[in-house]
């Protein structure tokens, strides 16, 4: 068939217009989306940049390790200074030993004895389609680290860490992105925690009915592992200890109250 005859066979149908119209439309948005990913593309980061961040990543890691390392070397010989120092007379002996069980007490030195290991995980499931479950509750998040240590202390634990951070007075644990920080580290699933204390008195708590687990359980119960453990070691804490605002109150004789004027002292 000739063009012209097709064409002139064509021209007069009433759905002529309409298609002329969409097919101009839809060519108009495949240009812009094809501009759009080209503007994409010139503007993501580059892959050499990415994989070169990765790696340093893993360098600070690595280099923050080896500087925890050697925080726990050096106060360790810091201790035995003490200990050799406290050999010279009885009143040395004394004053060593307080210093160290307030070393003990702040979590200074590592510790080992019976407890418990309780490992927490992001689940590998997903939410069914159309489920009211939200995605997140498939996550482990900071909030339910905080009420599992919670719970630990309250059952009588005498020291704890997560993934190898001792957990002491000044330590938060809170959500940063991907990961959870403790001390200041970013953790990542798994959570691997230990604590001392009477084994089936820290285990009944956690497997309380309505207790701290229960909650995570419910969603996916391999998200949870509590296990006794004969003997758990602890490391130290190996943070600052440095205090910028909080001094030591002063008793005065005759007056036990706190001092007054520009801050306690």
């Amino acid at each position: 068939m000739n063009l012209n005859v097709f064409l002139s066979s064509i021209r007069n149908n009433p759905w002529v217009t309409p298609v002329t119209v969409m097919a101009l439309v839809l060519g108009a948005l495949l240009a812009v989306s094809l501009k759009t990913q080209q503007s994409i593309r010139s503007t993501s980061l580059p892959s050499n940049r990415f994989f070169g961040l990765a790696a340093a990543y893993r360098d600070q890691q690595e280099q923050l390790k080896m500087a925890n390392e050697e925080i726990s070397k050096l106060r360790e010989r810091t201790t035995q200074y003490e200990n050799e120092m406290a050999s010279a007379s009885e009143k040395t002996k004394l004053l060593n030993n307080a210093l160290q069980e307030a070393k003990f007490l702040a979590g200074l030195i590592p510790v080992e004895g019976p407890g418990v290991e309780v490992v927490l995980q992001d689940s590998k499931k997903r939410p069914p389609a159309n489920s009211p479950i939200d995605i997140e509750n498939y996550i482990i998040h900071d909030s339910d680290l905080q009420r599992v240590v919670n719970e630990l202390h309250a059952a009588g634990a005498e020291a704890v860490s997560i993934n190898g951070q001792r957990i002491i007075a000044t330590t938060a644990i809170r959500c940063v992105g991907p990961t959870i920080q403790v001390n200041g580290i970013a953790l990542s699933s798994p959570y691997v925690i230990h604590a001392i204390g009477d084994p089936d008195t820290l285990m009944g708590a956690l497997n309380l009915p309505q207790g701290v687990l229960t909650d995570i359980q419910a969603i996916d119960p391999d998200m949870v592992k509590v296990t006794k453990k004969s003997n758990v070691q602890i490391p130290a804490y190996t943070g600052s200890l440095v205090f910028r605002y909080a001094k030591p109150v002063v008793a005065t004789p005759g007056n036990t109250s706190q001092e007054k004027g520009d801050g306690v002292r």
